[in-house]
C-alpha cells in the first residue's frame, strides 16, 4: 500500500480543504497521513477512513521554516512515498522539507498573483526560489495555470484537474419553474475581500424591491456588510453557514458570484448542479468554467449587474434555458469518480516503480 502524506495549511471550512477531505475518503489503495500547519481542524471529522494526523502548530508564517526538519523526520520515520500538498504555505513547506527521492506534487488552488504575490511580495520571491523542475504541479483551472506561468514560469510537469462536488448536489432534475413576480438571488462564499460583496450592495441600491439576495458564508466583513445593508435598507440577508445547501439552493432563481478572482469555485458548481442559472463577474476562470452558459457582468460598473438583472426579470425563459445548459455542462466534469480516476492516473505517472508492500 502506497504511503501518502497530504499537507495543507489547515482543515478549516474552505474549497481546498473540502476537496482534500472528500478525496481521502474514496482514495483507495493508499495509507493516508494528513499534516496541517495550524488549526482549525474543523473538517477532521469528515474523514471516515483510517489516517494518521499531525498538527505542526505553526503559529506564524516564519515558523514554517522551523517545521522543515519536523517534516523531513516524519517522512523518513513513516517511510512516506508520495507527498501531495495544497495551498501556498503548505506547498512551500513541502518543497523545502521533502527529500529529493520522494515524489512531491503541489496543488495550486488560487490565482496566486492576487491571493499571495500582490498581498505579500515576499511570497513571490519564495515561490520562485522554492519551485524546481522536479516538482509536479496540479492546477484547478487553466486560468490558475496561466497566472502561475506568467508570474513564476513553468519549469516541469503540470496537470489541470477540475474540482468535483458532492453527489448530493446533482438532483438529476431540470429546473423549469422560477418565481413569477420576484427574483430570488443567492450567493455562497466567505465574507472576505475576494468575494467583492460591496459591489452587490452598491448595485442593489439601484434595483427594485422585488429582487432579493441571500448570502451564505461568514467572515471578517460581516459587520461592515450588515451596516451597509441596514443603512440603505437593502433587500439582502446575511444567512451564515449551512451544511445542507443542496436542499436550500433549489429555493432560489439564480446564483450570483461577484468575485475579483477564483481558482475554480465549488459553490458555483454546486449551485448549477442543483438547477440554478449563474450570473457571474466577467473574469477568466468563470468564463473557462461556464463558457456561454452563464450571464456575465462588468466588475468596473455596477450598472452592468443592474442591466443583467433587468434582462432576466424581463425574460424568465432565459433563466430556464441557461439552467439546463449549465447543468449539463457541470454534469460532464464535476463528478467525484471522474476526478479520482484522473488523480490516480497522475499519481501512477510518477510512482511506476514503487514497492507497495
Amino acid at each position: 500500500m502506497i504511503r501518502i502524506l497530504h499537507i495543507i495549511d489547515s482543515l478549516a471550512i474552505g474549497g481546498a480543504e473540502k476537496l482534500l477531505t472528500a478525496t481521502i475518503n474514496d482514495l483507495d489503495g493508499y495509507e493516508h497521513h494528513v499534516m496541517v500547519l495550524r488549526s482549525p481542524e474543523t473538517l477532521r471529522t469528515v474523514v471516515k477512513v483510517p489516517y494518521k494526523f499531525t498538527n505542526l502548530e505553526c503559529g506564524s508564517f516564519s515558523s514554517i521554516f522551523s517545521a522543515v526538519g519536523k517534516l523531513r523526520r516524519y517522512i523518513k520515520e513513516n517511510r512516506i512515498q508520495l507527498v501531495h500538498s495544497h495551498l501556498y504555505e503548505a506547498n512551500l513547506l513541502a518543497r523545502l522539507g521533502t527529500p529529493r527521492k520522494v515524489c512531491l506534487i503541489n496543488s495550486i488552488h488560487a490565482i496566486s498573483s492576487l491571493a499571495s504575490y500582490k498581498v505579500n511580495r515576499l511570497s513571490l520571491y519564495l515561490e520562485r526560489l522554492s519551485y524546481r523542475k522536479k516538482h509536479v504541479l496540479i492546477f484547478v483551472s487553466n486560468a490558475v495555470l496561466d497566472d502561475f506561468e506568467k508570474w513564476i514560469g513553468i519549469k516541469g510537469r503540470t496537470h489541470v484537474l477540475y474540482n468535483f462536488i458532492d453527489e448530493r448536489f446533482f438532483t438529476g432534475k431540470e429546473r423549469n419553474v422560477f418565481t413569477p413576480e420576484t427574483l430570488k438571488l443567492v450567493a455562497v462564499g466567505n465574507l472576505r475581500w475576494q468575494k467583492n460583496y460591496p459591489y452587490l450592495l452598491e448595485a442593489f441600491q439601484k434595483l427594485p424591491g422585488n429582487v432579493s439576495l441571500d448570502i451564505y458564508g461568514q467572515g471578517d466583513l460581516y459587520d461592515s456588510l450588515k451596516t451597509g445593508i441596514d443603512k440603505y435598507k437593502l433587500n439582502i440577508r446575511l444567512c451564515g453557514i449551512r451544511d445542507d445547501l443542496e436542499k436550500v439552493l433549489p429555493g432560489y432563481d439564480a446564483f450570483v458570484m461577484s468575485s475579483f478572482y477564483e481558482g475554480q469555485p465549488l459553490s458555483l458548481l454546486e449551485a448549477v448542479a442543483t438547477g440554478l442559472p449563474a450570473i457571474l463577474s466577467d473574469i477568466p476562470v468563470l468564463r473557462e468554467v461556464m463558457g456561454d452558459e452563464a450571464i456575465y457582468f462588468d466588475l468596473n460598473d455596477t450598472g452592468s449587474f443592474v442591466s443583467a438583472i433587468n434582462r432576466v426579470m424581463n425574460n424568465r425563459d432565459e433563466l430556464n434555458v441557461l439552467a439546463q445548459k449549465a447543468g449539463r455542462k457541470i454534469d460532464s466534469f464535476a463528478h467525484k469518480e471522474q476526478y479520482l480516476e484522473k488523480l490516480k492516473g497522475i499519481y501512477a505517472n510518477y510512482l511506476p516503480a514503487i514497492n507497495t508492500e
